[in-house]
């Protein structure tokens, strides 16, 4: 009887050959990029008096593979984290990290002022704000002249 043995290379192999198709798929579909995900950053989002604010963790990715835009109310965040690793004569131990293209959207509150969008990517968090719109006091005086 022959002995069936695992070489846990070629599952890697395979899955790092999954994963570059979805990718490929992810940069022909357009639209559909986040059908196509396949990991969500973890996020907090807070605002302050001024600001509305989202932090995303996105660590050892580049810049130019992160997306952002805003469609009406919504926020979409597409990008990509790869795997780069040069794993010939090599064993994996443990592989935790998400690989692959990702997406996150997010539906945002009527008093954003969206046109003020900024982005920055500070030590592998993009963190995205927002002015807050101002508040237009409900309570108007009125002066009224004696005559």
């Amino acid at each position: 009887m022959a002995k069936l043995v695992l070489n846990p290379w070629l599952e890697i192999q395979n899955m790092r050959d999954e994963i570059l198709r979805l990718m490929d798929e992810v940069e022909s579909k357009g639209e559909e990029k986040s059908e196509c995900a396949l990991w969500k950053p973890k996020t907090d989002i807070y605002e302050t008096e001024e600001f509305f604010v989202l932090e995303i963790e996105l660590p050892g990715i580049a810049e130019e593979k992160i997306e952002v835009e805003i469609k009406g109310r919504e926020l979409r965040i597409y990008g990509e984290r790869r795997l780069e690793k040069d794993v010939c004569g090599s064993e994996y131990h443990l592989l935790e990290r998400s690989y692959g293209p990702f997406a996150r959207k997010f539906i945002l509150p009527e008093y954003v002022d969206t046109r003020t969008i900024s982005a920055k990517l500070q030590k592998g968090i993009l963190v995205i704000s927002f002015l807050k719109k101002k508040h237009i006091s409900k309570n108007i005086k009125i002066n009224i002249e004696e005559g």
